[in-house]
């Protein structure tokens, strides 16, 4: 069994009235871990004569560094991370040329949505990551880019697995990354990506106000979405359209509280359709929404499907914008390295 972490703030509490360490000793060292971005080691000095016992009663990094792949087409890099029960999970950092960056964090070890175009669907779901687990990826990102003279703004969690399917742990690294004794992270820059679990995404957009909710919706057509996604059997287009209407008409609490982005993958002859286009526009209209259109990143042994041109993905965009919806056209980081959209899996 894993030992309890540094981000276990229950056990971190615990073992700080256990050994009579003053708590302005705990609030430098998650100052030095969270916020100066040090190793841990260097961090539990602020500990002074107890960072010894903490190193041999917590476990002080949940996740080992396995590989670290750097894309040679752009500004992205994969970590391939080691788990305490020797599971594989992977990472990536995106940066942009002007300067920004971000880190996409996966929530479970494999997935169990099943999706047809991705390849973290094959392996099954092995388990869930826990709280500490997915707080860990932020930080090894964040001394990454610290190192490089960079700082991060945004996390995603838009990696391996559903991360409303691990609710509870996913909440628990929610708090910890926007807390003011950990990494301090504005909900407006942390994004939630979701197949769609209607319940669990009201719940989330109650309890973490202003936080980005980004829908995998990927057709607005039934048939083609459960082909895409099995999940979709769970949870029919009126039950999302439902849960999207909920959140769009939910008091603006938060000044930053924007609009539920809709990801939307490009796929020739699938998802890009006249008929798709019609069906989308028809789904979105009056739903404070901002679409992104994805380029299908290829999977080997995936179906043989291909991406969409470039000139029929512009013309869908238009037919979108054209029906008064806010609609971006993405592109893919990291396919080089199999970082982009669809393509994490276990690493052997």
């Amino acid at each position: 069994m894993a030992h309890p972490t540094l981000h276990d703030w229950h056990e971190l509490e615990s073992f700080r009235r256990r050994h009579h360490i003053d708590p302005d000793r705990i609030r430098r060292m998650q100052y030095a871990l969270y916020q100066s971005h040090e190793p841990v080691e260097r961090a539990l000095e602020r500990l002074g004569s107890k960072a010894e016992t903490a190193a041999s009663e917590l476990d002080l990094a949940p996740l080992q560094i396995v590989a670290r792949i750097d894309s040679q087409l752009d500004l992205s890099t994969k970590f391939v991370l080691s788990t305490w029960d020797a599971q594989r999970i992977e990472t990536v950092v995106l940066c942009a040329p002007s300067g920004r960056a971000a880190v996409c964090v996966s929530t479970q070890v494999g997935c169990r949505a099943g999706c047809t175009f991705c390849a973290t669907a094959r392996m099954g779901l092995r388990r869930n990551l826990t709280a500490a687990e997915i707080v860990e990826q932020v930080l090894v990102a964040a001394r990454d880019l610290a190192r490089r003279q960079r700082r991060l703004r945004n996390v995603v969690f838009m990696g391996m697995g559903e991360p409303l399917d691990n609710e509870y742990e996913l909440h628990a690294a929610l708090r910890c990354l926007q807390a003011e004794t950990a990494c301090r992270i504005p909900p407006r820059r942390l994004s939630v990506s979701t197949v769609g679990v209607p319940a669990a995404m009201l719940r989330l957009v109650e309890q973490f106000p202003g936080i980005q909710v980004a829908l995998s919706l990927h057709s607005a057509r039934q048939e083609v979405r459960q082909r895409l996604i099995p999940w979709a059997r769970r949870a029919d287009l009126a039950e999302l359209h439902q849960a999207l209407q909920q959140i769009s008409t939910r008091p603006k609490t938060h000044r930053h509280q924007g609009p539920v982005m809709i990801e939307y993958i490009m796929i020739a002859g699938v998802t890009d359709t006249d008929e798709d286009a019609r069906a989308l526009a028809g789904f979105l209209r009056g739903l404070d929404v901002h679409i992104n259109l994805i380029p299908y990143n290829q999977v080997p042994g995936i179906e043989c499907w291909q991406p969409t041109d470039r000139a029929r993905r512009d013309e869908f965009a238009e037919h979108l914008r054209g029906a008064g919806i806010f609609t971006t056209i993405r592109y893919s980081m990291g396919a080089d390295i199999r970082a982009a959209c669809g393509q994490l899996a276990q690493t052997s």
